[in-house]
């Protein structure tokens, strides 16, 4: 199947260079994947439409009349009433082979790399052989076909088969356990000098890589060193020679290694020594001023003056920085809560128009004019004292100075509408205005009218509220529903499993 693939992408390529030699008109495209092999794509349909006028070619020929559809050709058009219809047709066909090429090289492309890693990942080697892993490896398994010719019949029978890691003989132990055993003490030292000089913790390691083999350790001297290769020296004055002895097994088989360690006395490094000095300072200067109610700390040792200070564990920096955080944040928080308090307050103002509308229709009903209808709606709205005044009774406070300071009807209603910012409330002005300016005899009923339709706008984002509340409750709902599957699944999982 390599080849397959290998031969799919060199036709491919040979297609691209042929069209960039060439140089076919390319048609403008929108399809972000045609644009990759348009040149070719519009070569072939070049090539096509010869093969396609070819009287000898009938097969072709029958192709590009399938191609040419009427009805394919009509929808083209009405979707792109701009472009003419062959050229709209020359379009659709070069994307769709474009499209098509690209699909067959990334396909191609995609199975010669599966192709390649499979292989690679394939144990049988040599037509009969597979390779086990070092020791410490991982089993290999293998799916295996085992073809089998008896009579001039070959038959082929299915295998599953596991090759533990690879064993190693005694003989192939021992050797390495010669090998181990030169490596090791550098590991055991841990960084003392030598198994003569051993003054830190040693490295009572358990195994080593790259051998097979599981050591354990026992010491002459526990009080020296301990389980772990830590090094007791504290209080020791002069050096004593110990036997450090490891257990190295493999399989049923076992080595011994033998190591003598002369554990020396602890050596200070200069800073251990002027801690350790000042410690024991402190300790004295404690106990000589047991019965005391304050403790002088030692001002001098042998070293040299000393000088104390507290090391404070201060966090105001970062509070400071945190509150500089918060001031760079706040500006686009407080632009997107301005921003909310907007689209609210639109939201608000359609609520509340169909009221509005009504009122304001009603008031004209009775005789008023629409100068005293929005003068008392704005006195109503200011006399409110129990609670805070809408957006829209806001509005019409506004309104209702401006006409009592003299502002006409027309310019104080256009003014409204634009305060207000809505569709509807600007309709509302403009009608109102176009009313004032040319005059009409039936104002009431267009107002009874708009009131209808305002009913009806509210009655839409009703249900719109509604299919949000809904939405937003879906998600607790399936939360409280997690919940619930928990609390039952658990005890019965339990109880099943008892």
């Amino acid at each position: 199947m390599r080849f397959v693939y290998i031969c799919i992408l060199l036709m491919l390529i040979a297609l691209t260079i042929s069209a960039k030699i060439l140089h076919p008109a390319l048609p403008t495209t929108e399809n972000g994947i045609s644009k990759v092999f348009l040149t070719p794509a519009a070569q072939i349909c070049i090539w096509l439409d010869k093969l396609s006028s070819d009287k000898q070619k009938w097969v072709f020929r029958h192709a590009g009349q399938r191609i040419k559809d009427q009805k394919l050709s009509a929808d083209l058009q009405i979707l792109y009433p701009g472009d003419p219809a062959e050229t709209r047709m020359f379009r659709y066909r070069a994307e769709i082979i474009s499209t098509v090429m690209f699909i067959l090289a990334a396909g191609s492309a995609a199975c010669l790399i599966m192709n390649y890693t499979a292989n690679n990942d394939g144990v049988l080697a040599e037509g009969n052989v597979i390779y086990r892993n070092t020791y410490g490896g991982m089993d290999v398994e293998a799916d295996l076909s085992a073809g089998i010719e008896a009579d001039s019949e070959e038959q082929a029978y299915q295998m599953d088969i596991l090759i533990p890691a690879r064993i190693y003989s005694h003989e192939e132990a021992s050797g390495l356990f010669d090998r181990m055993s030169e490596e090791i003490d550098a590991l055991i030292l841990n960084g003392n000098d030598s198994p003569a000089h051993v003054v830190r913790d040693i490295n009572l390691i358990r195994s080593v890589d790259g051998y097979p083999f599981s050591i354990s350790w026992e010491c002459s001297d526990y009080e020296l060193l301990d389980y772990d290769g830590a090094v007791h020296n504290g209080e020791l004055e002069e050096p004593v020679m110990i036997t450090l002895t490891g257990d190295c097994s493999y399989m049923k088989d076992h080595w011994y290694l033998v190591r003598d360690l002369q554990i020396c006395p602890r050596e200070l490094t200069l800073a251990e020594e002027i801690r350790e000095e000042i410690t024991a300072a402190v300790r004295k200067a404690d106990e000589d001023s047991a019965s005391m109610d304050k403790l002088m700390l030692p001002g001098s040792i042998s070293f040299g003056k000393l000088s104390w200070s507290e090391n404070i564990s201060d966090i105001s920096p970062m509070f400071l920085l945190g509150a500089l955080v918060i001031c760079v944040l706040t500006v686009p928080f407080r632009e997107s809560e301005i921003r909310s308090d907007l689209k609210k307050r639109s939201k608000e103002l359609l609520i509340e128009y169909p009221s509005f509308i009504s009122r304001l229709t009603l008031f004209m009903g009775a005789g008023m004019s629409v100068r005293n209808c929005l003068i008392g709606m704005g006195k109503k709205a200011s006399a409110v004292v129990n609670r805070k005044n809408t957006f829209l009774e806001k509005e019409l406070i506004i309104t209702s100075h401006e006409l009592e300071v003299g502002i006409s009807e027309a310019e104080a209603i256009e003014h409204f509408g634009k305060r207000c910012g809505t569709r509807e409330y600007m309709r509302f002005s403009a009608l109102l205005t176009q009313n004032m300016r040319k005059g009409s005899q039936d104002l009431i009923g267009m107002l009874k009218e708009e009131s209808a339709d305002a009913f009806v706008l509210r009655k839409n984002e009703a249900r719109k509220l509604g299919e949000e509340a809904s939405t937003k409750m879906l998600l607790p709902m399936v939360m409280m529903l997690t919940v619930v599957m928990i609390i039952i699944m658990v005890p019965a999982y339990m109880s099943f499993s008892q």
